[in-house]
């Protein structure tokens, strides 16, 4: 049977009343399979009004917000073509990772349709639509969804096949369609690690390039379930090899979609690019060639002949132009409507960032480009970018309560409160700065789970007054488990963050596990704070001086036992300890403090053995917010059992990798402070504190 496929331009009508449709597959992490109903954005969410157990909502924006999906953590741009407007493209847009889609998630593909420009010309986009269909696993790094003779395919290699899916764009459907599968007359032999496809009307083929690793996949790895040798040598030299790729190319007929021509290598070798993950073609412009990216944020050009040496790309005034997002994938685009392709978006873990072509080349032929800004789109939540660790405080001394954030790229993101605490109404992000520059603090080389992570910051701050001085301080922890402060060198309503400081402890740095955000408080009238020390256990040390420290003991159970966050099975698995979100505070009113956790789908709290959330069945359910009374004093601390945070008696899944707690003054406070939780698709989820019940293990 034939199917007929209307052709995109006929299809726009159809598209525009188009919402939001259930559809993708099921991520890893359901238990369940079920078909979820996503409800409509009620008018609440639209004019950002508070809602118990929803995201905060953009307000003071008109409802501009970087593009994100629910519950995703990391997706890619795959494609681009004219469905909705003539002069700029729709996206399409994988989620790799997140909550599934049985827990309100957006793990799968997506169409998203262009709306709008915004005054300064930076593309809007509508509601994502689910595509319902895909005739293979539509994975980020080897498809590329792109337009020929105006339709819209999905090209897809494998070791040894070529795929192409017609795409219909009114059942928002690959599947449906005929779909190409051809043997190729050779075998990519190594790891495809991105991919782009260019038609070339003047021989009518389809070129397809992509980025092969020089050696097999498991030369790059080493066992993340056993690290006893440990990621790095005696002389703290990566035990892994670190991988490279080379650029290559195979190109199809578009009558009949034979081969073309042979796969060829188009990078004078195999080492063009470090942890390469990114490739466009731009064409139109100046200058055609590729621009290629890697995990670390680097991007460099190549003329588009073959053998042609590789070149850094510069921004407008001869600094490197930086790749923003984590993890990215790249895809050409005419981004401002001058008719070329010869801007680009960026995409991975964080906001969807375009570069536009300032028009002009540098004395070797490569074009320069404007500094990356991110893609909006309309009506949506505040976003940081992914693994947010909020601070809710009164950042600029107005009388109303702000939000800062640190992320996953290692950002510190302010967010200004310009209504009340009772209504509160945020405005766009501002990147802070720290004695002077933007910050984005990595560990580089020396990274817990090695130097192919080396772009992940997992900025973890708490925002108070360190030093004593009245002023808002930000301490924090990351991805190298150090744990340091900034002062604040500005005043109450104009901060100013100086550079970063060590604390230390005995003239050592004060190192513990990773990725742990600590609770600073003040204890029997000295400030205090706790982190997660090198056993994994919750340790509390006092101020001394601004960066001095001494030892006052781990924190203990009512039985006298220390309080972990890891299990006994991942015991020799570095990455899952630490990345515990700490809070010290009297959230029961009764004078002493208490512990507000926020953790990770696989921790267990308070013994390896057994302990929430991992030990509660089902697993992989549940809001990862544990709280652990103080069943003491101030002076003699004594912690009860933790109990897990639910929502009116039932669970929310936020995702598994990180949930940040953040006791907080917004919204109706008469029972007392209400909860805002950063999680890994970075959204700030508000929880009512009437709305809040706790379920246990004990």
């Amino acid at each position: 049977m034939s199917l007929t496929l209307y052709p995109i331009r006929c299809a726009r009508l159809l598209l525009a009343g188009v919402m939001l449709v259930a559809g993708a597959a099921c991520s890893s992490w359901d238990e369940e399979p079920v078909t979820p109903t996503e409800p409509v954005a009620s008018k609440a969410e639209h004019d950002g009004s508070l809602q118990s157990g929803k995201p905060i909502w953009a307000h003071q924006t008109g409802g501009l917000t970087p593009l994100c999906l629910p519950k995703a953590t990391s997706g890619a741009v795959v494609g681009a073509a004219h469905i909705t407007s003539d002069q700029y493209p729709d996206l399409f847009y994988v989620v790799g990772s997140g909550a599934g889609t049985a827990y309100g998630g957006s793990v799968g593909l997506h169409h998203i349709p262009f709306s709008r420009l915004t005054e300064d010309g930076t593309p809007v986009y509508g509601d994502p639509i689910a595509i319902t269909e895909a005739p293979w696993t539509l994975d980020s790094r080897m498809v590329h969804i792109t337009e020929i003779l105006g339709e819209v395919y999905a090209v897809n290699i494998s070791q040894a096949m070529f795929r192409l899916a017609k795409y219909d764009p009114v059942k928002h459907s690959f599947g449906t369609s005929w779909t190409v599968n051809k043997r190729m007359a050779e075998q990519i032999p190594h790891t495809v690690t991105a991919l782009d496809a260019v038609w070339n009307r003047s021989k009518s083929t389809l070129e397809v390039v992509f980025l092969q690793r020089e050696l097999d996949s498991d030369a790059y790895t080493l066992d993340m379930e056993d690290v006893s040798e440990g990621y790095y040598d005696s002389m703290g030299i990566y035990r892994a090899e670190l991988p490279y790729v080379g650029l290559y190319s195979v190109s199809f007929y578009t009558s009949g979609w034979t081969q073309a021509s042979s796969l060829r290598r188009i990078s004078q070798n195999d080492r063009a690019i470090l942890i390469g993950q990114g490739l466009t073609y731009i064409k139109g412009g100046q200058a055609e060639g590729y621009v290629v990216g890697n995990k670390l944020g680097t991007l460099k050009w190549q003329h588009a002949a073959v053998g042609a040496p590789i070149d850094y790309l510069l921004e407008e005034g001869g600094a490197l132009l930086t790749n923003r997002s984590v993890m990215s994938s790249i895809c050409s685009v005419d981004g401002d409507g001058d008719g070329r392709e010869d801007d680009f978006f960026t995409s991975g873990e964080g906001m969807i960032y375009l570069y536009t072509n300032g028009g002009r080349v540098d004395e070797q032929g490569v074009p320069i480009y404007q500094p990356g800004r991110p893609v909006l789109m309309e009506h949506g939540p505040i976003y940081p970018g992914s693994l947010s660790v909020p601070s809710v405080v009164d950042w600029d001394g107005d009388g109303a309560h702000d939000i800062v954030a640190g992320n996953s790229e290692g950002r510190l993101i302010f967010y200004k409160n310009y209504g009340s605490d009772r209504e509160p109404s945020f405005g766009p992000y501002e990147f802070l700065t720290s004695n002077g520059e933007e910050i984005c603090f990595r560990s580089g080389y020396y990274e817990v789970q090695g130097p192919l992570e080396a772009a992940w910051g997992y900025l973890c701050p708490i925002v108070v007054d360190w030093n004593g001085d009245g002023l808002l301080d930000v301490v924090f922890s990351g991805t190298d488990g150090n744990y340091e402060y900034m002062l604040n060198e500005g005043t109450a309503t104009a901060p100013r963050l100086g550079k970063r400081q060590v604390l230390e402890l005995d003239g050592l740095q004060l190192h513990g596990a990773w990725r742990c955000r600590p609770a600073v408080a003040t204890v029997e009238g000295k400030t205090c704070i706790l982190i997660q020390d090198e056993e994994n256990a919750l340790h509390l040390y006092e101020k001394l001086t601004d960066r001095a420290v001494k030892d006052r003991g781990q924190l203990l159970l009512v039985d006298g036992s220390n309080i972990t966050t890891h299990r006994a099975e991942a015991e020799k698995t570095l990455g899952e300890r630490g990345r515990a979100k700490l809070n010290l505070v009297d959230w029961d009113g009764d004078g002493d403090l208490d512990l507000l956790i926020g953790t990770i789908r696989k921790a267990s709290v308070p013994y390896p053995a057994y302990g929430l959330p991992w030990f509660r069945t089902p697993k992989n359910m549940g809001l990862q917010v544990m709280l652990l009374e103080n069943v003491g004093s101030d002076h003699e601390m004594r912690f009860a059992l933790p109990k897990l945070f639910q929502i009116n008696g039932r669970d929310e899944v936020l995702g598994g990798h990180s949930q940040a707690p953040a006791p907080c003054p917004l919204g109706d406070t008469s029972a007392g402070m209400n909860l805002l939780v950063g999680c890994e698709s970075g959204n700030f989820y508000y929880i009512h504190r009437s709305d809040l019940t706790t379920t246990t293990l004990w």
